[in-house]
């Protein structure tokens, strides 16, 4: 038999597969790939009609001086992003004012050539079904029912499929296949039957009954209103959208704008055009694969309403194409059909319904990254949003997918597949669109620093993991109809824990691909509180300067923080489940799953392979023991016997405040190890259910200790006196609990995966043991928690000392104001020139020439006030100047709102120029306030320093190429 089309994840060997498997038993996903498949359209072309029309309609004069804006603010694009956002925050009122004075506005046109797709599009999928069944091509069916048998045969098959809206037969007498096809909207479906179908209706009946029901079980399931919304988007998306969009970007990247500016921005419009072909890629790969799986799902129903199987074994005979084995794997994942031999094969065992498949995994990681990208363009309010749509859809598919795969798993007596793989595909998707896109690496070939993007991963890999585990739980203690509810339950969880990872990365996370951007004084003093960043940082400040951009830092509801409680409280619900509701027999999901009663090997009520609840909970009470040692051990080296003024200090509130946190998540880590190291299966949930209530002992013990501080002797820290404070302890215990729920699970699921690692290793060294023995067994699992609880320590420190050495090797001579580092590396020579240039054009020169005609019209104006022979003369003399010494206090205070200059040079002559302008207009309005000469000769002296510094500045930008030559 030939390969399948698409390689699966798991390489377990194929057992027969228990007769009777319904593969509708749980959602087949295929919709959530459609919906995905329908937002990257619709968000892409959101964003790429508005680049297409800038292009052709703006002025390229404006255009330049828009994109000189952001040389001009000394943003290096092609520099590192943190120290582009350093000089932005310098300029961020002038490069505001820059691109609103040459922004030119086409959001009407855009919005017009938008909708003017969108309506296309639903013209397209209008039309399509009546440009199919045109006069020229196809026939009415009774023209063709000659003998009048075809309609009453028909009419029957659509009974047995059980179609609510009766198709509408037409024949395309042209066509020899004995084939048909099902197309058309919802309340108009329509089946196409080919010629030699209808030819062999009576020699062939049971071959025209199968291709029948195939078409309809299509109708039944509803593809084809989907399946051709997206081809009709899609269409219209590549003609209208992505062709005019890449011919754009290769104008853009080749031929507009000057050399330089294109060789400054060529990483980035390079990105974009390679983001394209990606969506080609992502939707075309996508929608074959969706195709063929539906085919199959057709091919079951279809033989469920009685359809013969000789159709499929004879052209299962047929010999295939007879090519190299991976063109003819490449060929295939093209195609919208699966092979016969496939299809033949899943009428009896439908395992490639069930089958985890890396590309489909790959591409949706691919197309939800491409998302995020075009989504990029919505408004900082969006981001809760954003984050919760795009792990819906990533968890949705992969979920749903993992969900089949266990349940298929149990039913067939096969091991449960583990979700770290789907995890690892779809971050692998994830990972290879943020590097060939512009999303992390923006204008650069590539991030400098691409292995942060292994903590988007990380996540993916954990929720997968989880969600594969937590399913094997609910599949042994669901009891209800259907697996819907437990499933949607099972999904909703780990969608959430990502959308806060994907909140925080969008949020702080993403600037790690360009480094570690921030220093640890300048965390400190961002908290704001007295005494901070101390004198002195030591080892402990450091960690909490890092915890402190970590998840959990936001404890508000938008953040998703309580996410990562649902990742203890479902597997807790799981264990729960049989207790509170206790059944005898097989569930009742079991009936609809299987056609026969389930054999032997069948024991998905079988509650023996999960650990036990009371366990769970002793070793979460333990952890929560060991918490409250922890806590108590910090709070007595925080004790001070009397109100003295270190209490009140920064570093002693940050510690108190932080401390709990730390020992809260250590302790959830130790405890999921620990637990994750002696469970046979299910270790990660089972682990995070043990730290979650150790999580919650923790902070529920640290509360207690801080409401009644003051009466606890050693352990007081703050309170100058005994007394119950439970709301000013409520006000950390919110913030203990974000970090909890966010940092300390996923410090609990790694932990989680350690101590499982650690425990399958023991596992396998204690059997390959000769003679084992149950005190040796005894021996290896106290070695397991031990080495658990090393490996869990050497990381929490190998940790602190990393962030140590990097942090002092890193912190500058004097405290910066802001979080970020503010060095910025030296630009290149040619980098200069073009940041000087961009100065000048978009305002300098306007500025300087501000000055010149100012200092003019002053000297004009003092003339007069000189050459003036009496009194009224004298007076009005005076009135213009005060008028000059106005204006040239406008012109002052205009230049300093301009960008500063990205040379320190050129900013040293440009901070010098307002200076000496600022002091001559104080001169001259001085001068008009007192008149003399003592004024007026200080005046003069202010005017002479102005023009000096003005001829410096302008023969500096001609000296550097920023003008191009000097004035005479």
């Amino acid at each position: 038999m030939p390969r399948s089309p698409a390689a699966t994840v798991s390489g377990a060997k194929r057992r027969p597969a228990p007769a009777g498997i319904d593969e509708r038993v749980l959602a087949a996903g295929t919709t959530l790939r459609f919906v995905l498949l329908l937002l990257l359209l619709a968000a892409a072309g959101a964003t790429m009609v508005p680049r297409v029309v800038r292009h052709l309609l703006a002025s390229p004069q404006l255009a330049d001086k828009e994109a000189g804006c952001w040389l001009a603010a000394g943003i290096d694009t092609g520099g590192p992003l943190n120290a582009s956002y350093v000089q932005f925050t310098r300029n961020a009122a002038a490069f505001k004012a820059c691109t609103a004075r040459y922004q030119q506005d086409f959001d009407g046109v855009s919005l017009a050539v938008g909708a003017g797709a969108v309506a296309v599009a639903v013209a397209v999928y209008w039309l399509l079904p009546v440009w199919r069944t045109r006069r020229s091509r196809v026939a009415p069916l009774d023209a063709m029912d000659v003998h009048g048998g075809l309609r009453p045969l028909l009419d029957d098959l659509v009974t047995v499929a059980g179609v609510t809206r009766p198709p509408r037969f037409v024949v395309d007498p042209a066509a020899p296949t004995v084939s048909a096809i099902a197309f058309g909207r919802r309340r108009g479906p329509t089946i196409r039957l080919d010629g030699g179908l209808v030819a062999t209706c009576d020699t062939h009946r049971e071959q025209f009954r199968a291709v029948v029901l195939h078409e309809l079980a299509h109708l039944r399931a509803g593809d084809t209103p989907v399946t051709y919304a997206t081809v009709a988007l899609w269409r219209v998306f590549l003609v209208l959208v992505l062709l005019p969009w890449a011919a754009v970007g290769v104008d853009i990247l080749l031929v507009a704008g000057t050399p330089g500016v294109r060789g400054q921005f060529a990483p980035f419009n390079t990105h974009e055009l390679v983001l394209g072909c990606a969506i080609v890629l992502a939707v075309h790969l996508t929608r074959a694969g969706i195709l063929r799986h539906r085919e199959i799902y057709a091919d079951l129903m279809a033989v469920r309403w009685g359809a013969s199987r000789e159709l499929w074994e004879a052209y299962a005979r047929q010999p295939p194409w007879a090519g190299p084995r991976p063109l003819t794997g490449f060929a295939e994942l093209w195609r919208s059909h699966p092979s016969w031999a496939l299809r033949r094969a899943s009428l009896t065992d439908p395992r490639a319904l069930f089958a985890l498949e890396r590309l489909p995994l790959f591409l949706t990681g691919l197309a939800a990254d491409v998302l995020v990208w075009h989504l990029g363009s919505l408004p900082d309010a969006s981001v809760p949003v954003r984050a919760v749509l795009v792990a819906g859809l990533v968890v949705g598919v992969g979920g749903v997918a993992l969900w089949r795969a266990v349940l298929y798993a149990r039913l067939t007596g096969r091991p449960v597949p583990s979700g770290a793989p789907v995890g690892l595909w779809l971050g692998a998707g994830l990972v290879v669109g943020e590097l060939a896109g512009p999303g992390a690496a923006y204008n650069h070939w590539l991030p400098p620093h691409p292995e942060a993007l292994l903590i988007l991963v990380a996540a993916l890999v954990l929720v997968m993991a989880w969600t594969a585990q937590n399913a094997a739980w609910w599949l042994g203690s669901w009891r209800g109809r259907s697996l819907g509810p437990a499933m949607l339950l099972g999904l909703a969880a780990p969608a959430l824990a990502l959308a806060s990872v994907l909140w925080w990365w969008y949020g702080d996370g993403q600037v790690l691909t360009d480094g570690w951007p921030y220093t640890t004084a300048g965390l400190l003093g961002s908290y704001g509180l007295p005494g901070l960043p101390p004198a002195h940082i030591g080892p402990l400040l450091e960690v909490v300067a890092v915890v402190g951009v970590l998840p959990g830092t936001d404890a508000s509801v938008e953040s998703f923080w309580w996410a990562g409680v649902l990742l203890w409280l479902v597997p807790l619900l799981a264990l729960l489940a049989p207790a509170l509701r206790p059944s005898s027999g097989p569930p009742k999901w079991l009936t609809g799953a299987l056609s026969q009663t389930a054999g032997p090997s069948v024991q998905v009520g079988d509650a023996g392979n999960r650990p036990g609840l009371g366990r769970l909970l002793a070793a979460g009470l333990a952890g929560g023991l060991v918490c409250w040692a922890g806590l108590a051990l910090a709070r007595s080296r925080l004790h001070r016997p009397g109100p003295a003024a270190v209490g009140t200090t920064g570093p002693f509130q940050l510690t108190q405040l932080m401390g709990p946190v730390l020992v809260i998540c250590c302790a959830m880590a130790l405890t999921a190890a620990v637990v994750a190291a002696v469970t046979d299966t299910g270790r990660l949930p089972a682990g995070l259910v043990a730290a979650g209530c150790a999580a919650l002992l923790g902070a529920g013990g640290n509360w207690l200790l801080m409401a009644a501080d003051g009466c606890l002797g050693p352990l007081d820290t703050v309170a100058g006196g005994c007394g119950w404070h439970p709301w000013a302890a409520g006000r950390l215990l919110r913030i203990e609990l974000a970090y909890t729920g966010s940092l300390g699970t996923l410090l609990a699921g790694a932990a989680a995966f350690v101590g499982g690692g650690a425990g399958v290793l023991g596992r396998r060294r204690s059997a390959a043991r000769v003679r084992p023995r149950r005190s040796r067994r005894r021996v290896w699992e106290r070695g397991v928690r031990v080495a658990a609880v090393v490996v869990v320590a050497a990381g929490i420190g190998t940790t602190v000392f990393a962030v140590q050495a990097s942090g002092s090797a890193a912190r500058p001579s004097r405290s910066p104001e802001l979080m970020l580092d503010q060095s910025t590396p030296a630009p290149s020579a040619a980098l200069v020139r073009l940041e000087g240039q961009a100065w000048a054009a978009v305002g300098g020169l306007d500025h300087l020439n501000a000055f010149m005609s100012a200092q003019r019209g002053y000297t004009a104006a003092s003339k007069a006030v000189g050459n003036s022979t009496s009194e009224a003369g004298f007076a009005t003399a005076m009135g213009r100047l005060s008028t000059r010494c106005a204006t040239l206090d406008r012109v002052t205070r205009s230049a300093r709102g301009y960008f500063t200059v990205p040379e320190p040079t050129g900013q040293r002559m440009w901070s010098d120029l307002l200076t000496r302008q600022r002091e001559f207009a104080a001169a001259c309005r001085e001068l008009t306030k007192r008149p003399g000469a003592g004024t007026a000769e200080a005046a003069t002296t202010a005017r002479q320093n102005a023009v000096d510094a003005t001829d410096a500045m302008i023969y500096w930008l001609a000296e550097t190429g920023a003008i191009r030559q000097k004035p005479a």
